[in-house]
């Protein structure tokens, strides 16, 4: 651990130049074409939640999805203020990147030289799952930037013994469990840490005191998940493409020559590191807080349940960067050797942030996003619409609707059965089309949004290492399309998007 005592004046402007410069490059980066994927099922669920009324969106969380009520509460009040559009939703992603990015360069500054803070916190800002959830209207980005900042304030309180930042750390552990509850197996990695650094004795009536006051505040939460741990069910179990998700997905996602090259950089940076005695206080923070939240989930996926994914991890990223950048020092004495390697880097990342930004980039290659804007331009006043289930959906097509209503303004609506809002729901219940004789006998004009068309099956297997398999799959073959046909509609037009095609039916 680096000596106690007050920074000098001008190690703080250093400091606040450094972590206000990787803020900016990780803001900017993670917000850069944010806005042209089209939103997928995950962030549909996150405007659709975030918007409803605090009565209805209380009632939600606590029947279902309170593992991301803090997140949704705070969208809450973002969407009243800017809007929901793709760019608004996915911004604060790209803030709370360029924040973690400030904390991994604060962090290090604390626990190494400025040389390593800076490289960490440039390697973190570039990593691929990072710049992936920089672009996620989810709160991947977030848990990286509360892990981060609450080890800063451990490390913090370690070197200057203030009760206060004990008191601060027991409120900043309550906050990230809430947010999410995966944070909580930060706990046993920062007691390792703290055995590590050989600070035991001088601090763990601080730590044991803030972590039991931070675990009683978070307790009633943690039990409420619990309860709605059904919500976690459709994750799949461990398999032997493991090995994979964790060399690959979990903090490289995209970017395989990436993982190569950054394992090499870690066993280089290694053997250079072991020229020394003791292990490197980044070592000793970086290492439990990579290892006992991996550790701890997987084994309870294999004795329980499962419950890894590979994006859950994102939280863990700030510490895979402090090892990078930790090797990147040993490696290197110059900063334009230090500057060439994060080029390499940065190129090998290139191809995986592109595609990230692509129109189809998320999961499946889901369309939302345009299909609601076909609607806007094409829906007109009356007529009726029906939003079928597709093979590689959870739910309806109505999420097309949910991600902006007003597209669908002075449509009706016929095929809608009881509202989330008043189950307490994600999603509203469609009502089949062979049950809607009467209302199709009153509508002239029907767009129908549905599956693509399909000759072969066609299977799918995610980064979550779920396997989606979508059969063969023709409109006309269907009941919906028989259903439609007898009440007199006849197909006038299709419009094909990628996974999603919308046909108009007239009288």
């Amino acid at each position: 651990m680096t000596s106690a005592g007050p920074l000098r004046a001008r190690d703080v402007r250093g400091l606040l130049r450094d972590s206000f410069f990787v803020f900016a490059v990780g803001v900017v980066l993670g917000a850069a074409w944010s806005w042209r994927p089209s939103f997928w099922y995950d962030e549909v669920a996150t405007l659709y939640s975030s918007q409803r009324s605090r009565p209805d969106l209380s009632n939600l969380l606590g029947h279902i999805d309170a593992v991301h009520g803090l997140y949704y509460v705070g969208m809450h009040y973002w969407f009243a203020a800017f809007g929901a559009s793709e760019f608004s939703a996915r911004f604060p992603s790209a803030l709370a990147t360029g924040a973690a990015g400030a904390g991994v360069v604060v962090l290090g500054a604390l626990i190494s030289t400025r040389r390593v803070a800076v490289l960490s916190g440039i390697l973190f800002v570039i990593l691929p799952s990072v710049t992936w959830a920089a672009a996620e209207a989810r709160g991947y980005a977030a848990t990286a930037a509360a892990a981060v900042w609450l080890t800063v304030i451990l490390l913090a309180a370690l070197r200057f013994r203030r009760w206060w930042l004990w008191a601060l750390y027991a409120a900043g552990l309550a906050v990230s469990i809430v947010l999410f509850v995966y944070l909580i197996t930060l706990v046993p990695a920062h007691l390792l840490t703290i055995l590590l650094l050989r600070e035991t004795r001088r601090s763990w009536l601080g730590w044991t005191s803030g972590t039991a006051a931070g675990a009683v505040v978070a307790a009633p939460f943690v039990a409420l998940v619990r309860r709605e741990s059904v919500q976690v069910a459709w994750i799949p179990p461990l398999d032997g493409h493991l090995p994979r998700a964790v060399a690959e997905y979990q903090w490289f996602v995209g970017a395989p020559w990436f993982a190569v090259l950054f394992a090499v950089l870690v066993v280089a940076g290694s053997v250079a590191l072991v020229r020394g005695h003791r292990l490197p206080p980044v070592l000793s923070v970086a290492l439990p807080w990579i290892a006992v939240p991996m550790a701890t989930l997987l084994a309870y996926s294999l004795l329980r349940s499962p419950v890894y994914l590979p994006r859950y991890f994102t939280f863990t990223t700030p510490a895979v960067a402090l090892v990078g950048g930790l090797c990147l020092a040993a490696l290197t004495r110059k900063w334009w050797q230090s500057a060439a390697v994060i080029a390499v880097f940065a190129v090998a990342a290139s191809p995986s942030y592109l595609e990230q930004r692509e129109q189809w980039a998320k999961p499946s290659g889901m369309d939302f996003s345009t299909v609601n804007g076909f609607a806007g331009e094409h829906l007109r006043p009356g007529d009726c619409v029906l939003f079928d289930k597709p093979a590689w959906n959870p739910t309806s097509l109505r999420l097309v609707k949910n991600v902006r209503p007003e597209a669908f303004d002075g449509t009706r609506d016929i095929g809608l059965g009881t509202t989330a809002a008043s189950r307490g729901s994600l999603w509203d219940d469609e009502l089949a089309v062979p049950d809607l004789a009467g209302a199709l006998d009153s509508c002239s004009v029907v767009w129908f949004f549905t599956d693509y068309e399909r000759d072969t099956e066609r299977i799918i297997r995610h980064t979550s290492n779920e396997v989606w398999t979508l059969p063969p799959y023709h409109f006309e073959d269907t009941e919906a399309f028989a259903a439609l046909a007898r009440s007199g509609l006849r197909i006038d037009e299709r419009a094909t998007f990628n996974v999603t095609q919308g046909v108009k039916l007239v009288r």
